[in-house]
């Protein structure tokens, strides 16, 4: 009962102005009053006023703490369960006190005031170091519950040695990846060679590279090298089977002499040995002729045999540069297998690499150079939906707010 503050036209007044206060329960300078969630608890007081009587009367059986079920729903005694959330605290005391009225059969509606005991917890998960259940506050946003949730993943140790754990991960992946732009530029020089083009041609991965000039001069001047080494024992090897050529010629032309010389003396001898069977010429000039036939018979032998021999060495030679050839694209091949997995392996290590000096930008809170730091994303789950968020959006109770890592490639 509140007869004694209503005896005098003062206390109605003041009674009236303290009960104006508790309905104005959201500033009036609020941009947007707040929209009750899940989970919010509400503090109820229902009061009626009795004009003939000249004093209020405030319903205990209704006040009290009532909390946003999970349906967004508050069950009210008398009433039963009034839609709460999505709606403001000035929505739900219009409707149970018109609900009131309705039910009880009221002559007038009575005066309900509704204010927020306890807001609905919100969630942060994720890439936090502190993933949990925090309060909520009218005005909050991503970035501080993020702060609530003790700020994006770190370290025990955060600051410890950044230095320190910096210089070795980014020198580790410093000396990969210069390793890796030689690798690339080696198997550019072998795919050069293999195809017999005088030039490298710059990987796509390295043009625009501060130091891709040098490593293509380098690996230019070995395709040099290797080139002039190749056409080297290839001319070598033309010279030899040139001047094999040039014997065989002079062993046909000898040949060729030779017969003529031969086919003479067979002539003489044949002469020679009629008229020694005539009793006309010495034996001893008969036996004379037969040695020169055979003596000529026998470096026409010669001749043939090392004309013989001289093709053979063609042959051998032309073998020889053809697999000289093979065997430098085998070996150019092979080397290039080498390259390839020694790049593939290097790929690996250097994600790794690059994973590391991520993960101790993360834990040691130091900067990463270049356009390797790693990066956050935010995303709000509202009841079924699933919001994108940056560090500005607005959080609602009930909210879960999850921060994803996200390591640079």
């Amino acid at each position: 009962m509140l007869r004694a503050a209503a005896t005098s036209p003062k206390g109605v007044l003041t009674i009236l102005a303290f009960l104006a206060a508790i309905l104005c329960s959201v500033p009036s300078m609020a941009a947007a009053p707040y929209v009750l969630g899940v989970s919010d608890k509400l503090t109820v007081k229902v009061v009626q006023w009795k004009a003939a009587e000249t004093e209020f009367t405030e319903w205990t059986a209704l006040g009290g703490d009532y909390v946003v079920g999970a349906d967004g729903m508050v069950n009210f005694p008398m009433v039963g369960p009034l839609p709460a959330a999505g709606e403001t605290s000035a929505d739900v005391s219009a409707a149970l006190a018109a609900a009131l009225k309705q039910t009880l059969g009221l002559p007038a509606a009575p005066i309900v005031s509704i204010e927020i005991a306890e807001y609905g917890p919100i969630y942060v998960s994720g890439d936090v170091s502190t993933p949990g259940e925090y309060p909520f506050a009218p005005g909050l946003t991503v970035v501080k519950a993020i702060a609530l949730a003790g700020g994006e993943r770190r370290g025990a140790e955060a600051g410890a040695r950044p230095e320190r754990e910096m210089l070795t991960t980014t020198g580790n992946l410093d000396v990969s990846e210069d390793e890796y732009a030689r690798l690339l530029i080696r198997r550019a020089r072998l795919d050069a060679e293999i195809a017999g083009n005088t030039d490298i041609e710059i990987p796509p991965e390295l043009k625009g590279h501060a130091e891709t000039p040098e490593l293509v001069e380098a690996e230019r001047a070995i395709l040099n090298a290797r080139t002039r080494q190749a056409e080297a024992q290839a001319s070598s090897l033309s010279d030899e089977v040139a001047l094999l050529k040039s014997q065989i010629e002079a062993f046909e032309q000898k040949r060729k002499n030779t017969e003529a010389q031969l086919q003479t003396a067979r002539e003489q001898l044949d002469k020679i040995t009629t008229l020694s069977d005539n009793g006309l010429a010495l034996a001893s000039r008969v036996a004379s002729l037969q040695t020169n036939v055979a003596d000529l018979e026998a470096r026409l032998l010669d001749t043939e045999t090392a004309t013989l021999q001289a093709q053979q060495d063609i042959a051998a030679a032309e073998r020889e540069r053809a697999q000289l050839n093979d065997q430098r694209i085998t070996d150019l091949n092979l080397e290039r297998q080498t390259v390839d997995g020694q790049i593939g392996a290097l790929e690996l290590k250097i994600d790794t690499q690059r994973g590391l000096v991520q993960e101790a930008a993360l834990y040691t809170g130091a900067a990463v150079p270049g356009d390797s730091a790693p990066t956050y994303s935010y995303t709000i789950i509202r009841g079924e939906d699933e919001v994108a968020a940056d560090l500005s959006t607005a959080v609602q109770a009930g909210d879960v707010v999850v921060a994803h890592l996200q390591l640079a490639n």
